[in-house]
């Protein structure tokens, strides 16, 4: 599932293509990836984009018409895919099936900046069909419950609020796995921070003293800032919405990397299940707080 650097990477490079353009059609193929309590997404016909950003793994496209402020927020879970398609100024302004496929959910045709032609596709392609699309307005997703819920940004939110966050009796990787204590953080960049915090993942929350929380915080932006600048990691499905990937998978020290040697100490890394989720360690390099 893209984490919140990838999920960075694809509006930095969906952002050059929508922004300033006007929605001139909406194909669906199926309803199953509609959010509940999202409108159909041909309200967001006639709507220009102002704006795309991020909130957590959620990507957000904002979108004005007529004075009210809408919305297209997508969240790619699995396989899901937001792709932009430039359309040559010499080809024909309907849409080319051939951006097309069968796993192929939501289309949206957009007019190029400066007259009503289409000239731009964004596409949302989902393989496992988990992915969800929502539209409306800024006031509907205001009440969406799957926001509401979110978290605070790692990124923004600072040491102390960070500590504050990571209290409780679960393990420590279950409490950042929590996208309402901490909105982005998955499997991926949970395990890369423990590890460089020295931390086993099975610690109780509230057994890792405040020194090593700290540490853990400023390990896990250090780490999700080097992500970003390497546009995300690729391991399956994950591409931008140029169809790139990402090249942080090359500085994993411990995800997916189950019998090989630790890189600090060169004894096999381990793995084990914490909520479900695959989880890879050191026994030797990460403390165990219980």
């Amino acid at each position: 599932m893209p984490e919140l650097p990838e999920v960075e990477t694809v509006v930095r490079t969906l952002k050059p293509h929508i922004l300033g353009r006007t929605v001139l059609n909406v194909r669906t193929f199926g309803t199953s990836f509609l959010a509940s309590g999202s409108r159909p997404l041909d309200t967001l016909c006639q709507a220009s984009v102002t704006d795309v950003s991020r909130r957590g793994k959620y990507i957000v496209v904002h979108l004005l018409k007529c004075c009210t402020s809408l919305c297209l927020v997508a969240h790619l879970r699995m396989t899901g895919r937001l792709m932009a398609y430039e359309r040559p100024q010499t080809s024909s302004p309907d849409f080319p099936d051939s951006f097309l496929d069968k796993h192929s959910r939501g289309l949206f045709l957009l007019g190029d900046r400066k007259d009503s032609t289409a000239s731009c596709a964004l596409v949302f392609h989902d393989v496992r069909k988990f992915g969800r699309l929502f539209a409306g307005t800024e006031e509907d997703l205001a009440l969406w419950p799957s926001w509401t819920k979110l978290g605070p940004e790692p990124l923004e939110m600072g040491e102390e609020a960070f500590v504050q966050a990571m209290k409780g009796k679960r393990a420590i990787k279950k409490v950042l796995l929590d996208q309402t204590r901490l909105a982005g953080v998955g499997n991926i960049y949970t395990d890369e921070s423990l590890f460089a915090a020295g931390i086993h993942p099975s610690s109780i929350a509230d057994s890792v003293p405040p020194e090593k929380l700290r540490l853990l915080y400023r390990e896990l932006c250090r780490i999700l800032l080097l992500s970003i600048d390497e546009c995300g990691s690729s391991i399956r499905d994950y591409q931008d919405a140029d169809g790139n990937v990402g090249a942080f998978q090359n500085y994993f020290a411990v995800y997916g990397r189950k019998g090989e040697p630790c890189k600090n100490c060169g004894k096999p890394l381990e793995r084990t299940e914490i909520g479900g989720r695959g989880t890879v360690f050191c026994r030797h390099c990460q403390r165990l707080f219980d």
